[in-house]
């Protein structure tokens, strides 16, 4: 049984994902009883803090109702030197930063401090709501009050303690207790929780804080209690210090983790090898089939550009020959009268060399070596409007459907030429279609993929646009499909057709960076698809070409450059009738050799592309330098020349393609010699 990849990755998968998640369970567990742990030890030091801070604090206001005892008691045996047991309090518990003597006018007295000085003594507290509303509470109740967080004068924020004194039912004062809240919780907390840090919140504020806190671990480990002292209500918050964390997580779970990773991955690439092994040999013959249908698509491009090269030499010298025909043809015609029985010979010669030269430029078209004029341009445009002119000529029993894509990118490419192409395409589906049916042409973007692009090695991958026309009719078998983009080949009767139409489809294509691919089976019909490059220019408008002025006489001098004899003197024919003054040179070193012994002017260079021993461009480039500001007019039947790559003009050339008549020559002349472009 066949296995594809899936197959021989779905065993080790499943039981490397089951390890795993074993493992992953294992963990998780092993973390959350450490989590559990952590935080009941951290719950357990909270607990610890509120009450250690709730009895040290009810401590310190027991130590100052007892100290206002004795006050009391001196008070009524006449004694009033207080101030000895104040300092005793003051150095003996941390936090406590002053007591005062308070009257019961609310006026300050003494102050006992370390740090402060005498300067409150005498100051009316009864002026300030704050301190005047507890003090009348703690007249009124007779216990002790306890103020909300000031700031104190010594500096810092901390809390007042106000206890009333009585003797015999009356108020003789008020022990007035100082307490500095870092100074007070650090002496309560100083031996708790070492290992932990701890902050204490009034509401919002924070009036107690060990420093160097980890907000991160705060987040995620702190436990909060309420404490409760007097009439306030203070929160606290505990969480681990991060070397205590450290001290506390185990790597138990880590090595039970890595333990079932490991595990999982074992198991996995036995099992792995042991599929592979299985799954290698259908993998390989998968490869060598694809290679052999690489390679045979290969083969066919090589095949098809070998035909190509044969039909493009023999249609440039087929050209030449049609050139010098057509030449002395049309001159003769010129030398006869209109009753001349010869002039209906010599136009019935004009006629054959004209669907002469239409043979030979398709067999250029095939061969890649026509000459183009790309633009940007819209297909679907270009599919409408020739769908206008393609339906009469279809008749009535083919119907045509248009399926263009709205979103349709652009494509860089000849107008005319892809006009007939679709013509060319249409014509062959509507004769695979004699007794009627459905013609669609159709418009998609496409994505070309490395797997396309190795079963078509013509193209590259990226975005492509495709044009596909696709007929109902008779179909072709495999046989049929390996030969039809040959010139000449074709299944129709003799006498009915050239066999160049989808030949020149192909070059075409081909020659605008595209390739053409073909789906057909016998009795179902065909679909042939083209893939032309998308791109991200926008549509160009073509210019109207400008009208010449005055007629196409010259008297200008110039340089005509053409290694074949015959066609080199019909040239000169051409030029010379108009009136243009010719200097002949049959190769590019006579050509060298004349321009650097004349003196005279030379207007322009009229000169062949492929030439033997220097190219065209070549002896462009070396005449500039002789000469400057000559033009240049090129002609050929093709170009392989650097001035025009691969069949399509490059910037600035003036090109002219055989075979032409005077009228064509003299014409292109007067546009080159009119032009401000020089070389």
């Amino acid at each position: 049984m066949r296995r594809s990849f899936i197959d021989r990755l779905l065993l080790p998968a499943i039981l490397g994902l089951t390890t795993v998640l074993a493992a992953l369970v294992l963990w998780q567990r092993l973390l959350t009883e450490q989590r559990a742990n952590i935080q009941a030890a951290t719950k357990a030091q909270t607990l610890f803090v509120k009450n250690k801070m709730e009895s040290e604090l009810n401590a310190r206001i027991l130590l100052l109702n007892r100290l206002a005892g004795r006050w009391q008691a001196r008070v009524l045996s006449g004694d009033e030197d207080k101030e000895p047991d104040a300092a005793l309090l003051i150095s003996g518990y941390g936090g406590c930063q002053a007591i005062e003597w308070v009257d019961p006018t609310f006026h300050v007295r003494w102050v006992a401090s370390e740090r402060w000085n005498e300067a409150d003594v005498g100051t009316d507290l009864g002026a300030d709501a704050r301190w005047r509303v507890p003090l009348q509470h703690a007249e009124d109740s007779g216990r002790v009050m306890v103020t909300r967080p000031v700031d104190l004068q010594g500096g810092g924020r901390g809390f007042l303690v106000f206890v009333p004194v009585f003797a015999e039912n009356k108020l003789m004062g008020f022990l007035l207790g100082v307490f500095h809240y870092q100074e007070l919780f650090y002496s309560i907390l100083q031996d708790v929780g070492q290992n932990y840090w701890v902050t204490v919140y009034d509401g919002d504020e924070e009036i107690y804080g060990r420093s160097g806190s980890d907000p991160r671990l705060a987040e995620v480990w702190a436990q909060e209690t309420d404490i409760g002292f007097r009439e306030l209500t203070w929160r606290a918050r505990v969480w681990p210090r991060s070397e205590t964390l450290a001290n506390a997580r185990s790597s138990l779970p880590n090595v039970a983790f890595l333990g079932g990773i490991l595990m999982a991955g074992l198991l996995a690439f036995a099992v792995y090898m042991g599929e592979t092994a299985h799954l290698h040999a259908e993998v390989l013959k998968r490869e060598i089939a694809g290679r052999v249908q690489a390679e045979e698509a290969l083969r066919q491009v090589q095949k098809m550009e070998a035909v190509g090269r044969l039909a493009g030499g023999v249609a440039h010298d087929f050209n030449n020959l049609l050139m010098v025909i057509r030449g002395h043809a049309a001159l003769s015609l010129s030398y006869v009268g209109p009753d001349n029985p010869l002039r209906q010979e010599l136009n019935e010669i004009l006629k054959a060399a004209v669907r002469a030269s239409s043979l030979t430029r398709q067999l250029l078209a095939f061969s890649r070596k026509q000459v183009l004029q790309p633009n940007v341009l819209d297909l679907n445009s270009l599919v409408t409007q020739s769908a206008e002119l393609l339906s009469p000529a279809l008749g009535e029993d083919i119907n045509l459907f248009l399926d263009l894509d709205s979103n349709l990118g652009r494509v860089k490419a000849d107008v005319a030429q892809m006009e007939q192409v679709i013509m060319n395409l249409v014509f062959n589906a509507r004769d695979a279609m004699p007794d009627g049916g459905k013609l669609t042409i159709q418009t998609a973007n496409s994505l070309l993929d490395e797997n396309w692009a190795r079963r078509h090695p013509e193209i590259r991958p990226g975005p492509y646009v495709m044009l596909a026309v696709h007929d109902r009719g008779h179909g072709m078998d495999e046989e049929t499909q390996l030969h039809i983009f040959e010139p000449f080949f074709s299944t129709k009767e003799r006498n009915t057709g050239t066999g160049l139409g989808l030949a020149t489809v192909y070059g075409t294509v081909i020659q605008s960076g595209g390739c053409v691919t073909v789906l057909s089976k016998l009795g179902e019909g065909t679909t042939i698809q083209i893939y032309l490059p998308r791109v991200e220019e926008t549509i160009e408008v073509a210019e109207k070409p400008k009208a010449l002025l005055g007629a196409l006489q010259g008297n200008e001098t110039i340089l005509l450059v053409e290694d074949d004899d015959a066609v080199r003197r019909m040239t000169r024919m051409f030029l010379e009738i108009k009136g243009y003054n010719v200097v002949e040179a049959r190769n590019a070193a006579d050509a060298i050799q004349f321009m650097e012994c004349h003196k005279g002017s030379i207007e322009m260079v009229l000169t062949d592309v492929a030439m033997p021993g220097m190219k065209g461009g070549e002896l462009v480039e070396r005449l500039v330098k002789l000469r400057t500001g000559i033009k240049v007019l090129y002609m050929s039947a093709y170009t392989e020349d650097a001035a025009i790559n691969s069949g399509i003009l490059g910037p600035g050339s003036a090109f002219i393609e055989k075979p032409f008549n005077a009228d064509e020559l003299a014409c292109k002349v007067r546009e080159v010699l009119g032009t401000s472009i020089i070389v």
